[in-house]
């Protein structure tokens, strides 16, 4: 072998001993640590990068929460309410919203369509207000802006009795009688909010108190919707005063005031017993000018016994202690977190 052949060879096996046990093979056992490393270390980064993303997202809920709190401020504040009526308002809506699972926003926003519709509160009537409305729309089971519409609606027939008792415990009481009547009659805030948005002030003009006329119209409820129901009773208040005459009956008192139903129920029944033919029928329709008021009278003359209880219970009512309890078992643990 020549002496170039030699050097070669040996050349070749000092190579491959220092690649299989030399320096070439701690170099490339640093490469694998390095790679290593350098996965360990973009993992690391992209947990890290998922971990702020989350803190973010937190952040960023929170702070739209907040900011969507200042702006339903805003809003009502812009109807040019009392600053102390303000504080009260927000007070109450941090401490109340989450009780039932209700953001304390969506609970500002609802006193903006009670300080429209209602002018004058000041102090905590605006908070109380809004308070039992949210209450009375748990327990009901109805959204809030029916119920809000509800309660002004309920204002604005009943607006001389509520200012006489204080605005505040009025509306507490429609609360409770509301619920009540629910529970009672097993209709819903939504229907007893149409049948008095189509009766309006008609009973109060004849001087009938809340109680009775939230018991006629749940009873009639049992066979027919809120608004067929307000149909019904707006046509027999529309119709007595002349139907008297006619039937040769007293519908009044002394003062010129209508009796309760159940008296003028009572003395038709006296003079025509069950109204159980057509002949009848015929007749109190030709008194009382409509065949809805007939009805009416038909139904409710059925039991007049459990209209009268009715009445009773709900005049009995002294605050929203039925809507509480409707609302706190309707909601749980969860919605309040």
């Amino acid at each position: 072998m020549s002496q170039t052949k030699l050097e070669k060879l040996f050349y070749t096996i000092g190579l491959i001993d220092n690649v299989s046990g030399g320096p070439t093979n701690k170099i490339l056992k640093n490469i694998d640590k390095m790679n290593s490393h350098a996965k360990n270390a973009f993992s690391g980064i992209a947990k890290g990068g998922a971990g702020l993303v989350g803190v973010g997202f937190g952040m960023k809920k929170l702070t739209d929460q907040t900011i969507d709190f200042n702006r339903a401020l805003g809003e009502v504040d812009s109807l040019d309410v009392q600053s102390d009526a303000m504080k009260i308002l927000a007070r109450t809506a941090l401490k109340q919203g989450p009780l039932y699972g209700q953001g304390a926003a969506e609970f500002i926003r609802a006193s903006y369509d009670i300080q429209s519709a209602i002018a004058g509160l000041d102090g905590s009537e605006l908070a109380d207000f809004t308070k039992a409305s949210s209450i009375l729309a748990k327990a009901t089971k109805s959204d809030a802006a029916t119920i809000t519409s509800f309660t002004g609606t309920m204002f604005g027939i009943f607006q001389n009795q509520a200012k006489k008792m204080g605005i505040s415990r009025w509306v507490e009481i429609l609360a409770g009688q509301t619920a009540t009547a629910v529970q009672m009659f097993k209709t819903t805030g939504s229907e007893i909010s149409a049948a008095f948005s189509g009766v309006g002030a008609a009973g109060t003009a004849h001087g009938i108190n809340m109680a009775e006329q939230m018991a006629i119209l749940g009873s009639l409820q049992a066979t027919m919707k809120g608004a067929e129901a307000a149909t019904k009773y707006k046509a027999f208040l529309g119709g007595v005063g002349k139907a008297q005459k006619a039937l040769g009956l007293t519908f009044v008192d002394s003062q010129g005031k209508m009796l309760p139903m159940v008296d003028i129920l009572n003395r038709i029944k006296g003079k025509f017993g069950e109204i159980d033919t057509v002949a009848e029928s015929d007749l109190l329709q030709k008194a009382f000018g409509t065949k809805e008021a007939v009805s009416l009278i038909k139904q409710l003359m059925l039991n007049t016994d459990g209209l009268s209880d009715s009445i009773e219970k709900l005049n009995d009512v002294t605050g929203m202690g039925k809507a509480l309890e409707m609302a706190n078992k309707q909601t749980d643990v969860w919605m309040r977190m």
